[in-house]
């Protein structure tokens, strides 16, 4: 009788493992059969906000579902991150995130999660250089007037950031070491608030996506003083980089890409992977986002496996540097 039980027990095990393969399979290949969720880790308005929308556009076009963007700002990323992690493993609820998806762990004593074993990467679909950008009631032309005038006031001079951990703050404080002065961070709930801030002469600087400000820039609204390339923008080629402007070795970049929850189908992140890749290098989408300085870059999932083990490494060192850190 206990063979025949344990006999019983192992053939069930076998039926529900079945079972459940198949339902994964068969829900794979339908996949999408209803809305997704694309959430953003920032308020509307800015850069990743701007692009996660003209990418949701194109990906309900090519999935046919509706793919809906969710903005979900607060806790230097951590709200959008954390609902994300906690979704269904489905496919259905997506992150838009950026450097600071890396970045934020590492700057809490206990994180909330592991970028590399709560998530699936899906695809990377862009990389761009920052703008260097004044408000216009800071009389400064240029990088060196700049630096030369920190140096000789010491916390006179504040730039703006989307918030703790983000890689506008931190492209902020790489800048501040490269330059050896002492210049003040003010974190914000997103880039759409911070900008405000910027144009409205409330802080004094920001390093920031050049997409969504070209506008500002050519109405002088704001100062475009450099950009944190290693080679100049195409969008605006007479602006010198950092590296040209007294600190040689200094280079920043911002790159966005597509998360799912840890646990989603192999096949369901094989069919986002291809949505995104069409989406990414739809012509509408070049060509906007080349004329404000991004450049689209796209990758398979593992690939953007190793960008993101890669930062992990690269941005730990960058803080234990700076001594960033968030109790």
């Amino acid at each position: 009788m206990r063979r025949f039980c344990l006999f019983l027990l192992r053939w069930l095990s076998l039926i529900y493992g079945v079972l459940t393969v198949s339902g994964t399979t068969a829900q794979a290949q339908t996949f999408p059969d209803k809305s997704i969720r694309m959430i953003i880790a920032y308020a509307p308005g800015g850069a990743t906000d701007i692009v996660g929308r003209l990418l949701a556009q194109e990906l309900s076009q090519i999935l046919g579902q509706s793919v809906i963007v969710e903005n979900r700002a607060g806790g230097g990323t951590l709200v959008a991150t954390e609902t994300v992690k906690r979704a269904t493993a489905d496919g259905y609820t997506l992150l838009f995130g950026t450097n600071a998806f890396v970045i934020t762990p590492l700057l809490h004593e206990n994180p909330t999660y592991d970028p590399i074993k709560d998530f699936e990467p899906v695809a990377l679909t862009t990389i761009q250089s920052l703008a260097f950008l004044l408000s216009p009631s800071v009389k400064f032309q240029s990088v060196q007037e700049l630096i030369a005038f920190a140096s000789k006031n010491p916390g006179k001079i504040n730039f703006a950031s989307s918030g703790n951990g983000s890689a506008q703050h931190l492209a902020g404080e790489a800048f501040r070491t490269a330059a050896d002065i002492d210049i003040a961070h003010v974190p914000y709930k997103g880039s759409g608030p911070a900008q405000i801030d910027l144009l409205a002469g409330r802080v004094d600087m920001m390093f920031t996506s050049l997409v969504g400000n070209m506008d500002h820039i050519q109405h002088n609204r704001l100062k475009l003083i450099a950009v944190t390339g290693r080679h100049r923008s195409v969008a605006v080629p007479t602006i010198p980089t950092i590296a040209e402007s007294g600190l040689p070795d200094f280079e920043a970049y911002t790159w966005q890409g597509i998360l799912a929850p840890a646990g989603t189908p192999a096949a369901v992140i094989t069919t986002l992977n291809r949505a995104v890749l069409e989406a990414a290098h739809s012509r509408k989408i070049i060509d906007t986002l080349a004329a404000q300085g991004m450049e689209v870059k796209t990758s398979s999932p593992q690939e953007m496996g190793v960008l993101l083990k890669q930062e992990s490494t690269l941005y730990k060192k960058l803080l234990q540097h700076t001594q960033t850190t968030i109790q």
